[in-house]
């Protein structure tokens, strides 16, 4: 059963983002609002090795991007080859980070997200106007991020616990289109699962 949170919209975002409701690996941390603005990432984060190596990897296939349209443009084959080959390679990697020994304070979540922020189950209550670093993987690729978001609203959950709505703060490009697409892909996925099951 999905935490309640999950069907609730969030509150305040600026604009009408399409939110989805997605298990995840997720993390997070209380800093300070100058921290949040400046992107300053706990240092517990960056010693995640498998935060490391999918950074990494999400960073070549970004600088990659240009020649892969490029060839693209010059031969169709071959495009289809490469990005087979990034495709294999994200699996690799997506594995070796499954067999990793999570953080322990990283857990699997149902959460509500959009581009412009995310809903939230937390043990403890959350001060409103605060700000979180959040470590994000998002499955079943592994892809993994870290944001930061502003605490909007924090309330007692019947399952107890607290319902928490953020909104990013800052949030970058590469890292709204990695979620955008992760949205996307989720769509696809449920509406061929409709599909099946008719």
């Amino acid at each position: 059963m999905k935490n309640e949170h999950a069907s609730q919209p969030m509150i305040n975002e600026r604009r009408n983002y399409f939110r989805v409701d997605d298990k995840v690996l997720l993390r997070y941390q209380p800093v300070e609002e100058s921290c949040a603005f400046a992107n300053t990432i706990p240092q517990a984060f960056k010693e995640d090795p498998g935060y490391s190596l999918m950074r990494e990897l999400q960073s070549i296939e970004q600088d990659n991007a240009k020649f892969l349209r490029a060839i693209g443009e010059q031969s169709r084959d071959l495009e289809a080859y490469l990005k087979g080959q990034n495709k294999k390679l994200e699996l690799i990697a997506a594995k070796v980070v499954e067999q990793e020994e999570q953080a322990p304070d990283q857990r699997k979540q149902h959460i509500s997200i959009s581009e412009g922020g995310l809903s939230i189950h937390s043990e403890t209550e959350l001060a409103n106007d605060g700000y979180l670093a959040i470590q994000l993987t998002l499955l079943p690729n592994h892809h993994s991020l870290v944001v930061f978001a502003k605490v909007i609203n924090c309330s007692e959950a019947h399952q107890g616990g607290y319902n928490v709505a953020l909104s990013f703060t800052h949030l970058k490009d590469s890292d709204r289109q990695l979620i955008a697409k992760h949205i996307m892909q989720l769509q696809l996925a449920r509406r061929r699962q409709e599909t099946d099951d008719q």
